[in-house]
């Protein structure tokens, strides 16, 4: 510890140490008290005079020790400090602006100690703190907007939102940032500097923002002390592997980073490093991978960053098909190479293409099988085709040459006999362009190229339905390209011919992209349903971190042409029925290379892992002990009992006072650091409320607590249960015992409690806790609770039976309603010293979400329940509060008519 570290905030008290030579002279001047001794022969020694006269001083290590006591308490008052942090300028408010958009993800630690740092710098200044974030959050029904600054917070207050605070998957807002410092005057003037945690990369808005502030206080940019920012920018499937290009800052030295591949349930599956050049901005790294290994990948990212811009999740896509090119028995390589060049330049690059006749194709369980003109060996496998149509497959079938019929079966539409021809010697017609893809189409968004053209095409028949099956269509309004499900598989016609005679479409990139679009909706996985998906619920979701997580209500489906990562559709996986697609958050950034220019008079610094202590403490503490090592000392030398004479039993009585009012002041000194807060405990054993474990999870914790809120006013509506706010528990930390019910999500990932936190949650469960434990997927099996939660005294669990009183504890129901509907599992037997009520209630119906209220803050608002739904799930929430409050009273109702028999007697 370097002495150049102690800063003190009063130093004026030092000048009390200038009084130490007066106390030093006073202490050595002072004689000692003078002894009494019995002796019976004194009286010879009346009248005997001496003239030398000797004084005892004080001795020097009393001396010493009572100064060096002094000495530590001068200090105290002056208030040392260690690692002084000088953030901010002393007087006014400080506004914090948090960056916690996907940028800030990697250095989060060292954001976090940052915000401690601040907020404990405003302890020792006495200073409040506003807190501003830079991410948008949902808001509205489908919007989303800047969170407000938060203010004026007291240290501790602002300790329990920034304990909150998580990076987002999306980008910051700082022009929104900007209006709404505009509007906040009162706080322009209250605030005395500005500390802006942000990294060093340049985004729109940035330093035009830091422009603004600097008009209104002094700004102080805290910054990671690494300057290392990556992206997965994009990953590309390969004949031999995987391309996957990194955008990234440049350095003067090269770098080394370890691409990390992952399958299922996370398990790697490739791990290669790699070296990044100096000066570059851009990086493309290949990897020669098997193809059953390729196909097995779920993300690849980045070891040791965590972030969302450094994972790259592949969805269905991802996965390489299985095509078959239906082709005779006696077609040589020449015909082949010469009649399938375009195809197989198409293809060859995403799926694993094989030319085979019919039969062999369906033997070989192919994804998706191509017939161009008629289907060759279609008479002794018409049944086995129709079966694997049927079953799930794709059948996508091209024009023939001209003078040939494709058949009337296995098409998407009936066709007109002969085809249309345009554009040649013999047509007044010009060549036909292609417009815009309809919205039902998958290929909707995609650009369509201006030279491409027709002059030759299959005319379908007029149908009802024609628009919903027209994938793609000529400026005249004729389909091109046309699909219809077959019972679970699904038919594709191209009305051209795969090879350049009717169009030059096959020559052109657009063929490519086509077939990008449409292998995805042959995924291997769907053999259930052939429907294809314009809209694409979220299946799971990344945080900030690059961590999936099942989705919470505020997440909207996904449209496609694909969006920009927002609040209502972070990245992750969105669609289902093998038509998953990934929404990755890399291919939407700007350049990553370019650092802000930031204005003159902003002060930057380094974030450090140095906390400032706050030395007074430690010397009021080494002031007690000196001054109790010197009333021990005194006591041995001079032989003092406890029970001799009332003048010495008071000095002792003194100084044991001095020891307990030192020891108390110094415990309330050290009080004054902890967390602990005897105003908040009594608040809650006196005010009741619900409660819910926070998980760590942002997003599920936002939605425990606005579902624990709206429950907690439907009781207040409804009952006379007037329930405080419901807060947030860790059972690491807090006390649980004020909570009648506490609502348990669980999350992915769950990590194991500690010793401590198990035995709180089973003494809470002992003395009459009621847990409810949701998984939130509608799994309810027991065998799972218990393997989540080793180490828990989780009483055996039976499904609950539809008399049971918590479905008539205030409302008549049969189901244990919520966002779903499945069976809640409960104590199969209750200890009965706990009145008979269940401790441990389990489902998966995501009550949360069920129980929000949608008044006012419609941001919350889930689209996939009815109101009858959730007026059923209002109504189990009032059951289950009712039942953990009043426990089984319901149930003696059934003794009734004896009681009031015996009320008559």
């Amino acid at each position: 510890m370097s002495l150049s570290a102690i800063t003190f905030l009063y130093p004026a008290m030092l000048a009390g140490l200038m009084v130490l030579p007066i106390v030093w002279l006073l202490i050595r001047s002072a004689p000692r008290a003078p002894k009494q001794i019995r002796f019976p022969a004194a009286r010879l020694l009346r009248g005997l005079k001496s003239p030398r006269r000797d004084v005892q001083r004080a001795p020097i290590w009393q001396t010493i020790l009572r100064c060096l006591i002094l000495t530590l308490l001068i200090i105290a008052a002056s208030r040392p400090v260690m690692n002084r942090n000088e953030f901010a300028q002393n007087n006014g408010a400080i506004l914090i602006i948090l960056d916690n958009g996907w940028s800030t993800a990697t250095d989060w630690p060292q954001y976090r100690s940052a915000l401690d740092q601040i907020i404990n710098k405003a302890r020792f200044d006495l200073q409040s703190v506003y807190i501003a974030r830079t991410a948008p959050e949902a808001a509205g029904a489908s919007t989303w907007k800047l969170p407000d600054i938060v203010g004026p917070l007291s240290p501790r207050a602002a300790e329990n939102i920034v304990s909150r605070l998580q990076p987002r998957p999306w980008p910051a807002d700082y022009l929104a940032l900007s209006d709404l410092i505009s509007s906040q005057q009162e706080m322009n003037n209250t605030i005395g500097s500005v500390l802006w945690l942000s990294d060093q990369m340049a985004l729109p808005g940035k330093s035009q923002l830091a422009d603004e502030l600097i008009e209104i206080a002094p700004i102080t940019v805290i910054e990671p002390t690494t300057n290392d920012r990556m992206a997965v920018r994009s990953l590309i499937r390969t004949r031999t592997g995987l391309v996957t290009t990194l955008a990234h800052n440049q350095s003067d030295t090269p770098r080394s980073i370890t691409l990390l591949a992952r399958g299922e349930r996370g398990s790697v599956l490739l791990r290669h490093t790699t070296e990044i050049a100096a000066d570059s901005k851009q990086t493309e790294i290949s990897v020669l991978l098997p193809s059953d290994i390729a196909n097995a990948i779920q993300t690849v990212g980045i070891e040791g960053r965590e972030s969302a811009a450094t994972v790259f999740q592949t969805g269905a896509r991802w996965q390489q098909r299985r095509v078959g090119v239906i082709v005779s028995s006696g077609d040589s390589p020449a015909v082949l190479s010469d009649r399938y060049f375009f195809l197989d330049r198409a293809l060859s690059p995403y799926a694993d293409v094989t030319y085979q006749p019919l039969g062999k194709l369906l033997e070989g369980n192919v994804d998706v099988l191509v017939a161009t003109g008629p289907i060759t060996g279609l008479g002794s496998q018409y049944q086995n085709l129709e079966k694997w149509v049927s079953e799930g497959g794709m059948l996508v079938r091209f024009a023939g040459d001209s003078s040939t019929d494709i058949g009337t079966d296995f098409l998407p539409v009936t066709l007109r006999l002969g085809n249309r021809d345009f554009g040649g010697s013999m047509s007044w017609e010009k060549p036909k362009k292609l417009v815009d893809f309809p919205e039902n189409s998958p290929f909707f968004g995609i650009p369509i190229p201006p030279e491409i053209t027709i002059t030759r095409q299959l005319l379908a028949e007029p149908d009802p339905d024609i628009l919903g099956k027209t994938w793609a269509r000529l400026t005249d309004g004729t389909p091109l390209i046309t699909s219809a499900q077959y019972n679970a598989g699904r038919l594709v016609l191209f009305h051209v011919t795969p090879w350049a005679d009717w169009s030059n479409l096959p020559m052109s990139g657009l063929f490519v992209e086509l077939w990008q679009k449409i292998l995805p909706l042959a995924s291997p996985s769907n053999r259930n349903s052939g429907e294809l998906q314009t809209s694409l619920p979220p299946q799971s979701i990344l945080d900030g971190f690059g961590q999936a997580h099942q989705p919470d209500a505020m997440i909207l489906p996904l449209q496609v042409p694909l969006p920009t990562p927002t609040p209502r559709h972070p990245p992750g996986i969105y669609g289902e029925n093998g038509q998953a697609i990934a929404l990755n958050l890399g291919p939407f950034l700007e350049s990553l290379a370019n650092d802000v220019v930031w204005p003159s008079g902003v002060d930057k610094r380094k974030i450090t892992d140095h906390d400032q202590i706050d030395l007074a403490a430690l010397c009021l503490l080494g002031a007690l002990l000196l001054l109790l090592v010197d009333a021990l000392i005194l006591l041995a030398l001079h032989h003092v009992s406890l029970r001799r004479n009332r003048r010495s039993n008071a000095v002792t009585s003194t100084l044991i006072a001095l020891a307990m009012l030192g020891t108390l002041g110094t415990a309330l000194l050290l009080s004054s650091t902890t967390k602990g807060n005897t105003a908040e405990i009594q608040e809650a054993a006196l005010s009741p409320r619900l409660a819910y474990f926070e998980t760590g999870v942002a997003p599920v914790d936002r939605l425990s607590q606005a579902g624990m809120a709206g429950l907690t006013e439907i009781l207040r509506r409804r009952s006379a249960a007037d329930l405080s706010r419901a807060e947030g528990v860790n059972p690491e930390t807090d006390e649980l015992s004020f909570y009648p019910l506490i609502y348990w999500p669980l999350v992915d990932g769950q990590k194991p409690f500690s010793e401590l936190a198990r035995a709180r949650l089973n003494k809470y469960l002992e003395n009459g806790g009621m847990i409810l434990i949701d998984s939130r997927d509608r799994e309810v099996e027991p065998a799972r609770l218990r393997r989540l939660l080793a180490g828990l005294e989780i009483p055996i669990l039976d499904r609950a039976p539809g008399d049971h009183i918590v479905f008539r504890s205030f409302y008549l129901l049969d189901q244990a309603y919520g966002r779903f509907s499945e069976p809640i599992w409960l104590d199969a037997r209750p200890d009965q010293r706990l009145d008979g009520v269940a401790s441990v209630l389990f489902g998966g119906n995501d009550w949360v979400s069920a129980w929000m209220l949608p008044e006012g803050r419609e941001e919350m608002r889930v689209e996939d329940i009815s109101p009858r739904q959730r007026e059923m799930a209002f109504r189990f929430g009032v059951n289950l509060v009712m039942y953990a409050l009043t426990g089984s009273y319901k149930g003696d109702q059934v003794h009734l008519p004896a009681i009031l028999e015996r009320l008559g007697r």
